[in-house]
């Protein structure tokens, strides 16, 4: 692997954690080789003797981190696996930070190409400001096909959701706990396969729930976007917007799929061709 040194030989950065896990001393290592840097992994509670200003910047992981960060005398602060919401309440004091969810633009191409660029799709959000957020809300519904049902304005969760599959023919997940909750997950997906209907998102974690397909990005796409922030912002002090992973997978549950008697792409194929898109675009 090409190494990037971004500096002196000294330049260490922190990666800081609620709790420590293999997961994230795989992104520091990963992160570390690709930099050609000095990384440290620390617990919130157990900053060094010397203060974290020591370190030329910090990583930190997570939600807890993030939230329990203090900005004060803190050298530059990147934000990881964390979403867009989260950061959006600290982003002024944040040097840069990469979501954790991938756009809804990218789950909506991710379900054209499989369904058909001419399917008509509905995507389910609490109330109009989430609509507004998403960067969709600018295109006029005929073209791009894509109806938002918020649930704010029905009775219920189920009645939105019985209203969205009637009029579409997927369902396309978006990165809300609390909408898609342990609790109303189960319900979600046996009323979309009871009309043939598939979940597209939220996550990779809901695929073995019974979702459809997702884009996704794991640790070694994590690793190279952080190194690239990394890189830009300690040798050019310059740090880049907080932004969407560019780097990303394509993920099916096959099963679900023979159930609906959908022929799926090549995951790997997909990903490029929806990445090039994107870069296109």
């Amino acid at each position: 692997m090409l190494a990037l040194p971004v500096q002196a030989d000294n330049t260490q950065i922190a990666f800081v954690v609620h709790e420590k896990l293999p997961s994230v001393e795989q992104l520091l290592q990963k992160t570390a080789e690709r930099l050609d840097i000095t990384a440290e992994l620390r617990l919130l509670n157990n900053p060094p003797p010397t203060g974290w200003q020591s370190y030329a910047a910090v990583v930190l992981v997570g939600p807890q981190a993030l939230e329990a960060w203090s900005f004060a005398e803190s050298p530059p602060a990147v934000a990881v696996f964390v979403s867009r919401d989260a950061v959006a309440a600290v982003s002024s004091k944040l040097a840069s930070a990469l979501y954790l969810e991938p756009p809804l633009k990218r789950q909506i191409a991710l379900a054209k190409s499989i369904l058909g660029a001419d399917r008509p799709l509905g995507v389910l959000m609490q109330d109009k400001s989430e609509w507004k957020n998403s960067g969709l809300s600018s295109l006029p519904l005929q073209q791009s096909l894509v109806t938002p049902y918020f649930v704010d304005q029905y009775e219920n969760l189920n009645r939105a959701l019985l209203d969205l599959l009637k009029n579409s023919h997927a369902l396309i997940g978006t990165y809300d706990t609390e909408l898609y909750s342990s609790t109303n997950i189960k319900n979600i997906l046996i009323t979309a396969y009871r009309q043939n209907k598939p979940l597209i998102g939220p996550s990779s974690a809901y695929i073995k729930a019974g979702a459809l397909a997702t884009t996704y990005s794991d640790i070694d796409d994590v690793a190279h976007r952080l190194s690239e922030m990394l890189l830009t912002g300690l040798k050019e002090h310059v740090w880049p917007d907080a932004d969407y992973n560019p780097y990303f997978k394509v993920r099916y549950n096959q099963q679900v799929g023979r159930s609906l008697n959908l022929l799926l792409p090549d995951a790997e194929s997909l990903a490029s061709q929806l990445t090039k898109d994107e870069r296109e675009h």
